[in-house]
């Protein structure tokens, strides 16, 4: 992983309003030129409410999709957004250079989700010019097997995009919960945003984004408002620890030290 500007962005998505989408995360996006990566919300380009987002489909070559990936052709930077893959699939596109580099597909959905949607079934990190990634949509970020997956499979950066309507301070009790124990079990940066605003179906999002370092501890953190939050990530700390050079046992690194063969 190199040195990195992360940007987070909690933004308004209307259900269906796929063009305002799109020039939205445009210019949000193309406001962002100091930044490495930028990660937006899940299902931020049809909007998220289900089962109505179904309905607003792209596959990836579709030219909402392909607009936002044209994007970083011309800036260098890498962008992560959510679509409705298909109609079936909740899915963050990563792309960077004028191309698709991965896509996530999630693998647990929720009880409106699983009526509407379908599973992704791989847990496959993306690798970027600065960073290899992970992602854990919404719900996801509840399963810390899944963060121990992308660990172990090398992920320096878990990406937690959120389509919730959880008031600021619930939000981040949870994330508060949550997030720092991703982070320093597994030995990763972690961040996460979420949609803000009215979705035009009569759900209100109350943004939230936050980052954190490999340690668990919170390098920026905002709620309850529209904002790009962004954090300069160093790697060196993670990479210290994840070579063994500790010294004592602040710094311990836990994944070498599993014993799986217990765990299951």
């Amino acid at each position: 992983m190199d040195n990195l500007r992360l940007s987070m962005v909690c933004c308004a998505s209307k259900v269906g309003d796929i063009v305002g989408n799109r020039r939205r995360i445009l210019d949000i996006f193309h406001g962002c030129p100091d930044s490495d990566i930028v990660c937006f919300p899940e299902m931020v380009v049809p909007g998220y409410a289900m089962p109505m987002s179904s309905h607003y489909g792209q596959v990836l070559d579709s030219s909402p999709v392909t607009d936002l990936v044209d994007a970083t052709a011309e800036n260098g930077n890498c962008i992560c957004f959510g679509i409705a893959e298909g109609g079936k699939y909740i899915t963050h596109v990563v792309a960077e250079d004028g191309r698709i580099v991965g896509v996530h597909r999630k693998t647990h959905l929720g009880f409106r989700e699983e009526m509407a949607m379908e599973s992704g079934n791989t847990l496959d990190v993306i690798r970027t010019r600065h960073a290899t990634l992970g992602f854990q949509i919404c719900w996801e970020s509840h399963f810390p097997e899944i963060t121990t997956t992308y660990a172990l499979k090398g992920a320096d950066l878990i990406l937690m995009p959120h389509a919730s309507s959880l008031p600021p301070a619930r939000r981040k009790e949870t994330w508060d919960r949550v997030l720092p124990a991703r982070a320093y079990d597994n030995t990763v940066f972690v961040a996460s945003c979420n949609l803000v605003g009215g979705n035009g179906f009569g759900t209100m999002f109350y943004g939230g984004a936050c980052i954190l370092d490999p340690r668990g501890n919170i390098l920026a953190e905002r709620y309850g408002e529209e904002c790009v939050l962004t954090a300069d990530l160093d790697p060196t700390p993670m990479e210290l620890i994840r070579k063994g050079n500790q010294g004592n046992l602040k710094n311990l690194y836990f994944l070498d030290k599993r014993r799986p063969e217990l765990y299951f």
